[in-house]
């Protein structure tokens, strides 16, 4: 590494630098940040000695050093968008009021369930679409074997419908 190199090539030519740098770079921050760049660049890659215009050379070297902030800040954006996109509500985001009736609602459906389905039903219900869980996650918690959460499931479902079709009668028309 040849601080000293570095050091004294900024001190020569430090108005150059100091000039060309704001005129590709408005924002203070990133003008200084790509200062310090500058000259960790040169202590890392030191001037050829065959150089015979520095200042252009330095001035092509900045210009390049501009051209990869503008990726990198690209590239930084880009990554920001696929996690906005993975991460961001939908379009269609409930207000906090209409998030909050659709859980008493929601609230009231488990109710009902707990009331007219057989217990194990109403658990793997709750289970599965109130906290999400799959088939193999009911089993553990209610240590049971899979394919009896499944059948848990199955019936629990079923009795609904039956439920449905019973109180209403534009339900019972449909056989399923």
């Amino acid at each position: 590494m040849n601080v000293g190199g570095a050091a004294e090539v900024f001190c020569a030519h430090e108005a150059l630098i100091r000039k060309v740098i704001p005129f590709h770079i408005q924002d203070r921050d990133e003008a200084d940040d790509l200062f310090q760049e500058l000259f960790l660049s040169l202590i890392q890659n030191p001037l050829p000695r065959d150089i015979q215009d520095i200042e252009s050379y330095l001035y092509r070297a900045i210009t390049n050093d501009v051209g990869d902030v503008g990726r990198r800040r690209e590239k930084y954006r880009n990554h920001l968008r696929e996690y906005a996109g993975c991460v961001s509500p939908p379009a269609s985001q409930k207000t906090p009021v209409e998030a909050v009736v659709e859980m008493e609602e929601l609230s009231t459906v488990f109710e009902l369930i707990e009331k007219r389905l057989p217990r194990t039903c109403a658990q793997a219900l709750a289970l599965q679409y109130r906290d999400g869980c799959d088939a193999e996650e009911i089993a553990r918690v209610m240590g049971v074997g899979v394919a009896t959460a499944r059948g848990y499931l199955s019936k629990g479902l079923r009795r609904i419908r039956t439920l449905l079709r019973e109180n209403n009668p534009m339900l019972a028309a449909t056989k399923r």
